[in-house]
């Protein structure tokens, strides 16, 4: 395929040729390579490809930890798979764009699953999807153009429990769906499981009694009469160039910081904006989506995580990093009001 006329969006999709399928992290990503996580290799399991080839997921908990795994595995048969990135002084997956085989557009995948519906050859999901889809597009005023499908969906490789992972381009559209989803009714039902608490539980150790709190809150995620579905957004452009910002890690803090705008927490990577005042850190910044779309405005946190500085064209910045590599296992999340 022509890899030089590939443009990497969050959320499309790209195999390799050992037959590995990768999701693109992300809108910043250095030269002729695609920052992305593996996501599907071939193997046993339920997601089926229409010749037959089965797949099997890479990740299971999706957990900064697995995904350490998960690179050891890579270098170990595609060290090339692997880059060290100075902007953010790490290791990086990141394939080069001459690896890519197959390349799929979350946006192109919604349109090609609406033309099955039309043409009467859709799946029970597929159906599913694009009947989301009709309703975002009736109670949030969106068009079809404002949608894109990622995962199985897009690759075709679906099953009957698979989930429906939506995405809306751009901040205004992707607000207009979430108010749609905050109020919805029948056959959309908002909302969060057990699952999401045991995670926010076990990775930042955040008492059981807020997690609850932030799990009752979810409505990016919950079920399309019985499909489980996920929305999140795509910003409409790069956040910012390669190489215009250098972050520089300061070590693990512990801070109390309030959240003031978020805005940006449901597109990659998931931004909060807050006020803390022992460092003067503005934002904390994350990779790890389970966090997307959970903390408001106004909501005061106690933190344990990764300082770093972000260096760019307007001077210098703080952020915390939740999510961080160097803070396996010692990241720590508490509501305080």
């Amino acid at each position: 395929m022509r890899v030089d006329r590939i443009a990497p969006r969050d959320r499309d999709m790209f195999a390799t040729e050992e037959g590995w399928i990768f999701s693109v992290l992300g809108d910043v990503h250095p030269p002729k390579r695609i920052w992305s996580y593996l996501k599907y290799v071939p193997g046993p399991g339920p997601w089926r490809a229409a010749d037959g080839r089965t797949y099997s997921r890479a990740f299971t908990t999706y957990t900064v930890r697995e995904l350490l795994a998960i690179m050891d595995e890579v270098r170990a048969k595609r060290p090339e798979y692997l880059y060290y990135d100075p902007t953010v002084g790490n290791e990086v997956m990141a394939p080069p764009l001459e690896a890519v085989v197959e390349y799929w557009s979350a946006s192109e995948g919604l349109k090609r699953i609406a033309e099955r519906v039309e043409e009467g050859r859709a799946s029970r999901l597929e159906l599913e999807a694009i009947g989301l889809v009709r309703w975002l597009e009736e109670h949030a005023g969106l068009k079809r153009n404002d949608f894109g499908i990622t995962g199985s969906l897009l690759l075709g490789i679906h099953h009957d429990r698979s989930d429906i992972d939506l995405l809306v381009y751009g901040r205004r559209n992707l607000m207009k769906a979430m108010e749609a989803l905050r109020t919805a009714v029948e056959p959309v039902k908002p909302g969060a499981g057990q699952g999401l608490v045991e995670t926010l539980r076990s990775i930042y150790r955040m008492p059981a009694t807020d997690a609850r709190i932030l799990a009752a809150r979810v409505a990016h995620k919950g079920l399309f009469g019985t499909t489980p579905y996920s929305v999140f957004g795509v910003r409409d452009q790069p956040m910012h160039g390669y190489g215009d910002y250098q972050y520089v890690g300061k070590g693990i803090v512990e801070v109390e910081v309030e959240i003031t705008d978020s805005s940006e927490s449901l597109f990659t990577p998931s931004i909060y904006l807050v006020e803390e005042k022992a460092f003067g850190i503005e934002r904390i910044m994350s990779y790890h989506m389970v966090l997307a779309g959970l903390f408001e405005p106004g909501d005061r946190l106690r933190v344990r995580a990764k300082l770093e500085e972000v260096k760019g064209p307007r001077g210098e910045v703080l952020q915390i990093v939740l999510g961080s590599y160097e803070a396996v296992g010692a990241e720590q999340i508490k509501l305080l009001g």
